[in-house]
């Protein structure tokens, strides 16, 4: 019997949001909140043989499908999965499945876009990932139960998170069909796990930047040029933040429209911000290089240190980017009462609305922290208490 829990967790961009569109550097950090995903086999249950059902609750998805119905779709003799590869019409195959099957059984209701993508970034990664690890498919049958705590669209790579979990489970199932031994991820699956999810994200994003997928694959925090992961840092102590949705909706690809004309409109003005923006995001991996370095050795006096160092770059940085105008009103509201509970906030990812994260004195009491979390709600923000830095996509349980 088949039966595992994968997770995965979100990301936060801590530093050069928008001068990262330009190959410039950029710092992230996965998130404690985290995407569940529950691979179980189906054979105990005579009716449900031979079937495939995928649960996504949080878009309100339940949907079967006949396991053959994929199999004879994408595995037939007639697919050329070489020649889909190398002409990039996987997705477009996908897409066309997805469409056909839709009214295959009438308990199965597709009906907002949301669902359609993510059926979508499912069977794309089912094919993709059976195709590309050759496993030699059979008759089965298999429940995927997916669940999220990140808040969908919201800028803290809920669709990573989502791509990276169901890539690392369908891998995971794929070796267990080959009856190999595996309890967790190495190096090279990680790697495989990421180039998965980021072609998977190609459905929801057009153009994904590859961070997203790299946060939540590997964890911990991230360096990010020129299109690709440079630097990893294993460990890093775990950062409290208060994560704040200000609750104003914003699409990622019109602000980063409007950074760029402005760029375009004053050259000689804007590129020396971004460049700046990218100074301040390296002087930030130098301080968690240090935390790293130092975690089992740092006293009180240091952990301050290194927190009023992150203090003044996030207040740098969010300046910035407000003269890039990709700030709102309710994400400065949230700066200047972090500012009030001396604490320093910025804006993460695109900006225009989404979450801005408050960065959390070391030694700050709980008293304190209900006084802030209080006054945001009170304004009708969101906030949520985590922290910063912790583990990649992993397995949780092992029944096989």
């Amino acid at each position: 019997m088949i039966d595992f829990k994968i997770s995965a967790p979100g990301k936060v961009i801590l530093f050069g949001e928008h001068a990262v569109v330009y190959g410039k550097t950029a710092v992230a950090t996965s998130v404690n909140l985290r995407t569940i995903a529950t691979f179980s086999d189906r054979q105990r249950k005579d009716r449900l043989r031979n079937s495939i059902k995928i649960e996504f609750p949080d878009i309100k998805l339940v949907f079967n499908i006949p396991f053959h119905v994929f199999q004879d779709y994408f595995f037939n003799d007639n697919f050329n999965y070489p020649l889909v590869k190398e002409n990039d019409e996987l997705h477009r195959r996908v897409s066309e499945f997805v469409d056909s099957i839709k009214d295959l059984d009438e308990s199965n209701e597709i009906v907002t876009e949301e669902q359609k993508l993510s059926l979508r970034a499912f069977f794309f990664l089912f094919a993709y990932i059976l195709h590309e690890e050759r496993v030699n498919l059979q008759d089965t049958s298999f429940h995927v139960h997916l669940s999220t705590e990140l808040k969908v669209g919201a800028g803290l790579g809920s669709s990573a998170s989502f791509a990276v979990c169901l890539s690392a489970g369908i891998l995971r199932w794929s070796i267990l069909q080959k009856d190999e031994p595996h309890t967790k991820f190495n190096k090279r699956e990680l790697d495989k796990i990421s180039k998965y999810a980021l072609n998977c994200e190609k459905i929801m994003h057009e153009s994904p930047s590859g961070i997203d997928n790299s946060v939540c694959t590997y964890g911990s925090v991230i360096k990010f040029q020129q299109g690709k992961v440079v630097d990893v840092l294993p460990y890093m102590p775990k950062l409290k933040i208060v994560l704040v949705d200000s609750n104003v909706t914003r699409n990622t690809k019109d602000q980063i429209e409007r950074a760029a004309n402005l760029k375009n409109s004053y050259p000689d003005i804007i590129v020396p911000i971004l460049d700046i923006i990218s100074g301040l995001a390296e002087n930030a991996w130098d301080t968690f290089t240090e935390m790293n370095d130092l975690a089992d050795e740092a006293t009180e006096s240091v952990q301050y240190r290194w927190f009023e160092k992150l203090s003044a770059i996030i207040h740098m940085n969010q300046g910035l980017l407000f003269t890039l105008d990709v700030s709102h009103l309710s994400l400065e509201m949230i700066c200047g009462i972090a500012s009030e509970h001396s604490c320093e906030a910025k804006l993460t990812g695109a900006g225009g609305g989404g979450h801005a994260f408050i960065l959390l004195p070391p030694d700050i009491e709980s008293e304190s922290i209900n006084l802030l979390l209080n006054q945001l709600k009170e304004k009708g923000f969101g906030a949520t208490m985590t922290s910063l830095g912790g583990s990649g996509v992993e397995v949780e349980n092992n029944s096989k």
